[in-house]
């Protein structure tokens, strides 16, 4: 994945996070799963209740990004109800102090752990606060452990897309504000001889997408920079271009697509939306007349093509440490994912080893909500501790955790 969020964050006390726009709210975990999450998200101090008395509180909370959506993040909370307290409550998420969701979640006297998954997207400022909330139970006193703030480092990536216009017309606005992308637009000027786009020549991009571009024919010196530039910095490309353009204006960029060129090449006879692929590296050539009037259809396609840009053809498992430190006789939160959606469910487990002695075995669950795999282990002597994650006895990723206090 070219643009990709390998984030976790593990936190706990209440807590709060936003988005805004679109936001779902999920309880998944049912009274035989909650060992999953108890077991893989990070505990912290927890602020003492008094004794005896009714008392709820946000123990643990698990942020991490959505790999079926680019697009969102999860934000997952265990909460603790001590002695016996009963009623309803109701979770709070918040960003920059604006409410983004909640979740009503009925506590048992004879229940102590719940858990609420929030899967947030659109617009959220990073850079604010978070907060989620919990309302206070009848006959709580203590409501100091009931709300957590703090700043999330996981944050939604949207790919990074240069767009190159050589002739602007009512096309270009449509594919500018559509994109679900950030992206930079530069509009030289072939036919004054003005290519100056310096900053594009200093930026990397996910994507370059030629938008008519270019009107004239570019020399052979731009062309040996612009190509370099591509395969040094493992950009896909997309060109966008009129049927009826003149194919002698574009013929040196067909290699990059797969198309020979011959003097009677006709861009009407073209597929409108090709997809090309020589290893790693993607392309698309794009051939319409109007996408002002079908932009629609249009816009959904090209979206598509960047998906596919974006998306790891192989399935490939990474795993890390969820802990910011890691102590003795302290949980090992380990957690990981694929690069794409896997829809068979690996056997996952991981050998424990120390001093290249094989001290123990675990078996990492799988979180069906948002695919990723979870597991702990809690050191109990100082020193080097391996993780060797298999898939069925095959090695897939290593893990070195250096305990010393």
């Amino acid at each position: 994945m070219k643009s990709s969020q390998s984030y976790i964050l593990c936190l706990s006390i209440a807590t709060a996070i936003g988005a805004a726009i679109y936001v779902n709210s999920l309880s998944f975990f049912t009274k035989d799963e909650p060992i999953l999450l108890n077991s893989i998200i990070q505990e912290i101090p927890e602020l003492n209740p008094v004794k005896d008395e009714v008392d709820v509180s946000i123990k643990n909370i698990l942020i991490y990004p959505n790999q079926y959506d680019k697009n969102s993040i999860y934000i997952d909370v265990e909460i603790l109800s001590i002695n016996g307290g009963n009623g309803e409550v109701q979770i709070s998420l918040l960003n920059d102090k604006r409410l983004v969701a909640s979740n009503p979640i009925k506590v048992l006297s004879n229940e102590k752990h719940y858990f609420q998954s929030f899967m947030i997207g659109g617009e959220v400022d990073y850079e604010k606060n978070f907060e989620i909330g919990i309302s206070a139970l009848s006959g709580e006193t203590n409501i100091s452990n009931n709300k957590h703030i703090f700043k999330s480092s996981v944050k939604i990536e949207k790919p990074k897309i240069a767009i190159l216009s050589g002739k602007l017309n009512f096309n270009t606005p449509h594919i500018i504000n559509n994109l679900n992308a950030d992206y930079d637009h530069f509009y030289p000027s072939p036919i004054d001889g003005n290519l100056d786009i310096t900053d594009f020549w200093f930026t990397n991009y996910d994507i370059i997408l030629l938008d008519n571009f270019p009107s004239k024919p570019v020399s052979d010196k731009w062309l040996k920079l612009f190509l370099k530039k591509i395969i040094s910095e493992n950009s896909s490309l997309v060109m966008n271009s009129r049927s009826d353009q003149d194919a002698k204006v574009l013929k040196d960029f067909f290699p990059i697509f797969n198309i020979k060129y011959d003097e009677g090449i006709n861009l009407n006879d073209f597929n409108n939306f090709s997809r090309n692929q020589n290893g790693s590296f993607k392309s698309s050539f794009i051939a319409i007349n109007d996408i002002f009037n079908i932009s629609k259809n249009y816009i959904s396609e090209l979206n598509e093509i960047i998906d596919w840009i974006l998306l790891d053809t192989d399935i490939q498992y990474s795993f890390h440490i969820a802990n910011k430190y890691s102590k003795l006789n302290k949980p090992i939160f380990i957690y990981g994912y694929s690069n794409v959606v896997d829809s068979e469910v690996k056997n996952l487990q991981a050998e424990v080893l120390m001093n290249d002695e094989l001290i123990s075995t675990i078996k990492l669950l799988l979180n069906p909500i948002s695919g990723y795999y979870f597991s702990q282990f809690e050191p109990d002597a100082l020193g080097s501790y391996v993780f060797n994650i298999q898939d069925n006895k095959k090695l897939i990723d290593t893990i070195n955790v250096n305990i010393y206090d």
